[in-house]
């Protein structure tokens, strides 16, 4: 299935001392399979070194692409810099390191930019890793020297395979209509037609500062960006959820779970998380952050803020669920007032600005009132004639795990749905 939860991209880190990023530099200038090139330059001095030189493979996409980091005050050319103060400055180890990015499909072999990987790759990664850094430099060392840095988990929902019964635009209009949650702003940029900032009219992009949620259609980005992908045609369907944890999520993350990872099992106490092993700490096990349990964890609860738990329905067909749970009139009118303001605003996000501070406790408590009875705060749009558009983490669920209204209120929703559409 093109639909798939996972990660599409992740990127690893290791340390390195002054002596070894030179050496290492000269290995990717002298390997001629790949293109360097400085990143990081200081536009205001242009005289300033640059902060590192990324290396990319020049031919065949290997799924992989390198960058060492060098202080940008130290020239990375000789070993000794008018701008050190001395020899010892040089030899400190931080901030040296390099960094490998990593698409774990296409660096194992399989051709396909779609499809989301999960832990099962892992293998097949650490060893064409191996083999490909044993070709260009001992220092690059090995996998498992290596501690994560960032990771893109996502969700790939393909509408059709799915059966939700709209387009990939529809759907995407819906998602656009849903939450930004606390601590996100939505990325705007400046539009010179309108002269002011505006969001994305074909993606919904929020982020702070160690998580960024983008989720767009698929095929309308590899247009834009890759337009000669082998898979371009496959992806017109598709959209795709994407969670990228950067280096404060993936740290907070394997805090919490490194004692599961298999470096950490293999080993007595707390050895691993010293500098006894490979002369580095490995803060962030990389098996620990591409197992299926966290990939899993992340995308349910990163999509369920934003695009909450329900199923989307028509404002009639929501109002008709509400009422058939014979609730006190005062939730019920409450809940009705909450869809009607989602409805006008056509957003969650918007009318939970314009709601005042006296209404805003109860908006909230109608939103998880809502998802426990399964029904979208979001509305379909009358004009579309679609009744129904089922949400697609839970119907994904559904399909992979042959498992559909597990729950006791999914249970109930899904007969109050059948008798609606009947």
């Amino acid at each position: 299935m093109l639909t798939s939860l996972g990660y599409h991209t992740f990127t690893i880190v290791m340390r390195l001392t002054y002596s070894e990023a030179i050496e290492l530099y000269k290995a990717f200038q002298q390997y001629p399979y790949v293109k360097i090139r400085p990143t990081g330059k200081d536009k205001n001095h242009p005289d300033a070194f640059p902060k590192g030189y990324i290396a990319e493979y020049i031919q065949a996409n290997k799924g992989l692409k390198w960058y060492v980091r060098f202080d940008d005050r130290l020239s990375p050319f000789t070993e000794t810099s008018s701008n050190s103060k001395s020899p010892q400055y040089q030899r400190e180890p931080t901030p040296y390191s390099v960094r490998a990015t990593i698409n774990p499909k296409i660096l194992a072999g399989v051709n396909d930019y779609l499809a989301a990987a999960n832990e099962d790759y892992l293998d097949s990664v650490e060893v064409q890793f191996n083999i490909e850094a044993a070709k260009i430099s001992h220092v690059l060392n090995t996998f498992d020297h290596y501690s994560m840095s960032r990771v893109d988990f996502c969700l790939n929902v393909d509408v059709d395979e799915l059966k939700l019964g709209c387009s990939a635009k529809q759907l995407m209009k819906l998602i656009k209509r849903g939450d930004i949650p606390k601590h996100f702003k939505e990325w705007t940029e400046y539009n010179d037609t309108s002269h002011r900032k505006e969001a994305n009219k074909d993606a919904l992009y929020l982020q702070n500062e160690s998580i960024t949620i983008n989720f767009y259609r698929k095929h309308s980005q590899l247009t834009e960006e890759f337009p000669e992908c082998p898979n371009l045609e496959d992806s017109r369907n598709l959209i795709r959820f994407e969670i990228q944890c950067k280096y404060p999520k993936v740290y907070s993350m394997a805090k919490e779970n490194r004692y599961d990872s298999r470096l950490y099992q293999s080993m007595s106490g707390e050895e691993l998380w010293v500098e006894q092993l490979y002369g580095q700490i490995i803060t962030n096990p990389i098996d620990i952050m591409l197992s299926n349990a966290i990939s899993e964890d992340i995308i349910c609860k990163y999509i369920y803020k934003v695009i909450r738990r329900g199923d989307y329905l028509t404002l009639d067909g929501a109002k008709w669920i509400i009422g058939q749970h014979n609730f006190r009139q005062d939730k019920e009118d409450r809940l009705i007032w909450t869809l009607e303001k989602i409805n006008e605003c056509r957003s969650i996000a918007k009318a939970k600005y314009k709601i005042s501070r006296v209404d805003i406790n109860d908006f909230k408590r109608s939103l998880k009132d809502l998802d426990d009875i399964m029904v979208n705060p979001v509305t379909i749009p009358r004009e579309w004639g679609i009744e129904h558009i089922p949400n697609p983490l839970r119907t994904y669920y559904g399909i992979a795990f042959e498992e559909q209204f597990i729950f006791g209120n999914e249970h109930r929703f899904g007969e109050l749905l059948t008798e609606y559409l009947s």
